[in-house]
């Protein structure tokens, strides 16, 4: 069954805005058994017996599931969550062009594909996370400004997409004064953990992209994250940047009493022919090794073209090397195994 690629628009709605932005994704039954935890041969059997509702069928009365129906076929099976707890996840570096956006979008992207359901939320007032899902941020009224400081409803500037399990907190130059808002706020350091509990229990995963900055905003964007995920290239400059934010973190440490329960840090970009690229790794693998995951995202084409499209990687190209790095970088974290889904 093909995948339906459709064009990007947004709709306003009183209360809830919606974006689209895949189509329509489906799973074969043998990569949808594969996403819940069970073969293909029991699925079907399940199915026959009652115990599970039938797949859906398409024209030639193919089986095929879709994102969605990974919790609720978990659910009727009594599987429990890939998740022993929600996962906050902060993707973060304090130099810039790492490519963080880029693929904290196609993380969080196909993490929803695989049936996880998922708030990605835009720190960065430039919205570049929000243009890599093919989304105009310009037309978005509201960002995290309005929750953080007017007190707006966090549920009111939760954009659904047509992806039922990926939901997005999107920004666009609104966020802009927020830094300058929140200085004069009482425990200003904390106004994100307290907003986003209000919303956890919708999610198995909130994954956030950071400006490359440390301010307020991503100050408390880090003590609302269990998890820190650390994009770096293999240069000179990138491994400088890596020293200064693992310092910062050191004081806030000191200050707030705050560790995160998990750092990764991986290369990107990696060419393996480049000479600096080796030395650089050796470098990490020297001082970082605590933290330094074993994949890493090769330098694709594949992953630029998309970027400039405004599409994730698993859409504009899910046989590409950047997919099946992503893919790898999915499995390192979470331990999840991924599916290809039918296109």
């Amino acid at each position: 069954m093909k995948t339906k690629k459709v064009s990007m628009v947004t709709h306003s709605l009183p209360l809830i805005q919606r974006a689209q932005i895949l189509g329509d994704i489906v799973y074969s039954p043998m990569a949808f058994a594969k996403l819940i935890g069970i073969s293909k041969q029991d699925l079907l059997e399940k199915e026959a017996k009652g115990i599970l509702p039938p797949a859906k069928r398409d024209s030639n009365q193919e089986r095929y599931y879709k994102p969605e129906d990974v919790s609720k076929y978990r659910a009727y099976l009594g599987l429990p969550s890939p998740f022993k707890s929600i996962r906050k996840q902060l993707f973060l570096n304090f130099k810039g062009g790492t490519g963080k956006s880029t693929i904290s979008a196609s993380y969080g992207f196909r993490l929803a594909q695989m049936g996880v359901r998922t708030l990605l939320i835009d720190l960065d007032p430039q919205g570049h996370l929000t243009q890599c899902l093919g989304l105009n941020s310009q037309q978005f009224t509201k960002t995290l400004f309005h929750a953080l400081i007017e007190k707006e409803e966090i549920e009111k500037i939760i954009v659904k997409t047509d992806l039922p399990t990926l939901d997005i907190i999107p920004s666009n130059l609104n966020l802009s004064p927020v830094e300058l808002s929140l200085f004069s706020m009482n425990s200003r350091e904390f106004r994100m953990r307290r907003l986003i509990s209000s919303v956890e229990k919708n999610y198995e995963l909130i994954v956030m992209d950071a400006s490359p900055s440390i301010g307020l905003l991503n100050l408390n964007a880090i003590l609302a994250s269990n998890d820190l995920i650390i994009p770096v290239l293999a240069d000179f400059l990138s491994y400088h940047g890596l020293k200064i934010l693992f310092e910062t973190l050191s004081t806030i440490e000191e200050d707030f009493s705050f560790v995160f329960e998990n750092i990764f840090i991986f290369l990107n970009r990696y060419n393996e022919s480049h000479r600096i690229c080796k030395r650089s790794k050796k470098a990490l693998e020297t001082h970082y090794e605590k933290y330094l995951l074993s994949t890493v995202i090769r330098q694709d084409t594949k992953i630029a073209e998309a970027t400039s499209q405004g599409t994730p990687i698993f859409l504009f190209a899910q046989s590409s090397k950047g997919a099946a790095d992503i893919q790898s970088l999915i499995d390192e974290i979470l331990g999840l195994k991924g599916a290809d889904h039918v296109g």
